[in-house]
């Protein structure tokens, strides 16, 4: 079982308003429009409940929170919306945690260490004659590290993804890298390198984490530049590769719809994205996902494309 796979449960229900893998010092990753108004409550209860939370509700001015143990490390925050009853929430969130503990989930980002001063070493000189000394060749090439040395501008969707030197560092809280990652790109900084398998290409890693191609793109070039991740691309990647993407098509009767899904419903002709019909309306994606969301599987179908072809 696949994390990006469970949590595609989460994001296409539409009794779920946003989600967040939780580490147990209250920091959210891999969230998905979870609110910022919601997380100091969710923090409050994880310093009171500790190692012991096992299944937790929390009435929020958003709707109910379950916080569920994951394992020792991570506890999932789903917030549900307001309509839906207490024992719908603690059902639907079961359902994940079950799928969840199947998955073999990334560590969280480690906490900042402290440097103990080391103790001044004692030199011992020794005297090598030429019948013990070693012959050492210099040599130009540098040390080998997990990812290939590349111009971050010859990256594309289709390269996979590898951890380099700085990897540790940028994923270390408040160090220096942690915090620049940060400032660039929040938190989705650190859910692409959580989900850095040195498997996944940057399309994979997108879909991981529900997010656009083009903005993963930026991240690894950003972190390849500073040698927190590294990259193999494939030769023939323009031919070889497709970036894939989807587009609704709704095909029932409009008036059939609910009203305030209508305008959303009304573009999904097949010729945009989902995206791009939210941001023609001017509304938050997670808006434009839950109009579509009733009508999938029945009047409402997705087809995919190469996002070359449309150009």
């Amino acid at each position: 079982m696949e994390l990006e796979r469970v949590l595609t449960k989460l994001k296409f229900d539409e009794s779920v308003s946003g989600y967040a893998l939780i580490t147990n010092d209250g920091q959210p990753f891999l969230s998905f429009s979870l609110p910022d108004e919601v997380l100091p409550q969710i923090q409050g209860n994880l310093r009171i409940h500790g190692d012991n939370l096992k299944l937790v509700n929390i009435m929020t001015s958003e709707g109910v929170v379950i916080l569920a143990r994951v394992d020792p490390q991570w506890v999932l925050a789903v917030l549900f919306n307001p309509d839906l009853q207490l024992g719908g929430a603690l059902s639907r969130t079961n359902a994940v945690l079950e799928l969840l503990v199947q998955v073999e989930l990334p560590p969280p980002p480690s906490p900042p260490v402290t440097e103990v001063p080391e103790p001044e070493p004692i030199v011992v000189e020794q005297v090598l004659t030429e019948e013990h000394a070693e012959v050492i060749e210099e040599t130009d090439e540098p040390p080998s590290t997990a990812g290939s040395v590349i111009d971050s501008e010859m990256i594309r969707h289709g390269c996979v993804v590898l951890r380099d030197e700085n990897y540790r560092a940028a994923v270390t809280i408040d160090s220096d890298l942690n915090n620049s990652l940060k400032r660039a790109f929040s938190n989705l900084g650190i859910d692409v390198l959580l989900v850095v398998d040195e498997k996944k290409t940057v399309f994979k890693i997108a879909e991981a984490i529900a997010r656009p191609v083009e903005r993963v793109l930026e991240i690894v070039r950003w972190c390849v530049d500073e040698r927190i991740l590294g990259a193999e691309c494939p030769e023939e990647q323009d031919t070889g590769q497709k970036e894939l993407i989807e587009m609704p098509i709704f095909e029932g009767k409009i008036d059939k719809a609910k009203r305030e899904h209508r305008a959303v419903l009304q573009l999904c002709d097949g010729t945009r994205t989902l995206n791009e019909i939210a941001a023609e309306l001017g509304i938050p994606y997670f808006q434009a996902l839950q109009s579509v969301v009733p009508y999938r599987g029945k009047t409402l179908r997705f087809i995919r494309t190469d996002k070359k072809s449309r150009y």
